[in-house]
């Protein structure tokens, strides 16, 4: 499990995300926030909300971040009700959970309310093979296909929600894990 919150993975996501100064990060499902504390110090001026419903990853999230000041806080929260006000973001992140959220449209409806227009989405998730575990989960449970970042129901469910330049790249992270990137740019 903690192998999904792996330093090479989560450099990977923020160099990819392009963290600009003064952007408004969320990151949904920060686990223990690694992502979030490198993206508060990836450019001046960065504020993040790392977001997750389990408790102890709030806190791991908390003490990692503790010496940065005010530029990261966590809150309780799950990606079909962000903690977040309207139009606040310009970079949401979700790295290795959005297979996990449990209404993943509902849940990208939820990214675009909390996303300024222009703001960018990123979501990664593992390219899990085959004979994976959580691809045999998926399958036991009826699934023809886990639903995750690289799959095509997705940049559907963003188009008809209006994000555009909608980009599905499949990339290697230092550590030679493979996993989908898709990135969009919320339109106005």
């Amino acid at each position: 499990m903690i192998r999904h919150y792996t330093e090479p993975r989560n450099r990977m996501v923020v160099k990819r995300a392009g963290v600009r100064a003064g952007d408004r990060v969320v990151d949904i499902g920060c686990g223990p926030g690694e992502s979030a504390a490198l993206a508060a110090t990836a450019a001046p001026g960065v504020q993040v909300v790392g977001v997750d419903p389990v408790f102890w990853f709030r806190l791991a999230t908390a003490l990692r971040t503790l010496g940065g000041g005010r530029a990261v806080q966590v809150r309780r929260g799950a990606a079909e009700a962000l903690p977040v006000p309207d139009g606040w973001a310009t970079l949401v992140v979700s790295i290795n959970a959005f297979h996990h959220w449990e209404d993943r449209r509902r849940g990208l409806a939820e990214v675009r309310r909390v996303l300024a227009p222009g703001g960018r989405l990123v979501l990664v998730d593992e390219d899990f093979p085959e004979d994976h575990q959580h691809t045999r989960f998926h399958r036991e449970a009826g699934e023809d296909a886990p639903v995750d970042a690289g799959s095509p129901v997705v940049r559907e469910w963003l188009a008809e929600l209006g994000f555009r330049d909608l980009d599905l790249e499949r990339v290697e992270d230092a550590g030679g894990t493979p996993h989908h990137v898709l990135r969009g740019e919320r339109g106005s």
